[in-house]
């Protein structure tokens, strides 16, 4: 099983290295006006989730790095740092767009603080589970963010996010469902059930903090709930803790 994980894992370090070359494809240079009430809708909604994007990562690069002995190499911590260079071009992407429409950032926010207080004392596999689930919530914002305006760079700039988000949460499932394949069968479903704790209460806090833009991109809370669990879904029900054949990734998979 751990030679199996290690060939994911070696193409799944393909697959970023190979996005990190895509530049995106956002039209920066195409006429894009925003209404003032169109401003007021999402200006704290993105700023939220600017903030949100962009970490340092020092700390689970640490614990990615002390992980990868696990694997015999260091293949985990380069996928790792290509990771946290595709989170950080997110963010800025969206200030890019924030500030070209005169639209204020956050320096802090309470979720966020939390968020990152939880990965910092957590290890590998919980760091990693936090993060996931704020991963996969995000997939369903972005989508509703998406339709909210008519602003044809915000969609490219969800377009790009959601294509690296769905390879993210489908890498660092992988992860999780192997390292808890390697656990006994009571301390695995305590796990995942304090994942899905985490991860329902993490819905419900969203969604009363962005309700405006959900609720304006099609996604009330029936729908936002369902969508945020179907996703949850797809990421962990697979059997299997990693693919039988590993065959390397690439980005039109995750096109949306």
């Amino acid at each position: 099983m751990r030679e199996i994980m290690r060939r994911s894992l070696r193409a799944w370090l393909v697959y970023f290295e190979g996005n990190a070359r895509s530049s995106g494809g956002i039209p920066w240079g195409a006429e894009d006006r925003l209404s003032p009430e169109g401003i007021r809708l999402i200006e704290k909604s993105v700023a939220a989730f600017q903030l949100g994007e962009y970490s340092e990562g020092r700390g689970l690069l640490k614990s990615a790095g002390d992980f990868s002995a696990h694997f015999g190499d260091r293949v985990l911590y380069e996928i790792t740092q290509l990771f946290i260079k595709e989170e950080q071009q997110h963010a800025l992407l969206l200030k890019r767009f924030m500030l070209s429409h005169g639209m204020g950032l956050l320096k802090k926010q309470w979720t966020d603080t939390v968020f990152r207080r939880l990965r910092k004392f957590f290890g590998y596999e919980l760091s990693v589970t936090v993060l996931i689930t704020a991963e996969i919530i995000s997939l369903t914002y972005y989508k509703a963010l998406k339709n909210c305006t008519g602003s044809k760079i915000l969609r490219a700039v969800c377009d790009k996010i959601l294509s690296d988000e769905r390879a993210h949460v489908r890498f660092e499932s992988e992860l999780l469902l192997y390292l808890r394949g390697l656990k006994s069968g009571g301390r695995a479903r305590a796990v995942s059930l304090f994942h899905r704790f985490l991860y329902a209460g993490t819905v419900a806090v969203v969604y009363l903090g962005h309700r405006q833009v959900l609720s304006a991109g099609g996604y009330g809370p029936v729908r936002f709930w369902k969508s945020c669990w179907l996703e949850f879904s797809n990421c962990f029900s697979r059997k299997d803790t990693v693919p039988q054949e590993v065959t390397t990734p690439t980005e039109a998979q995750f096109k949306t």
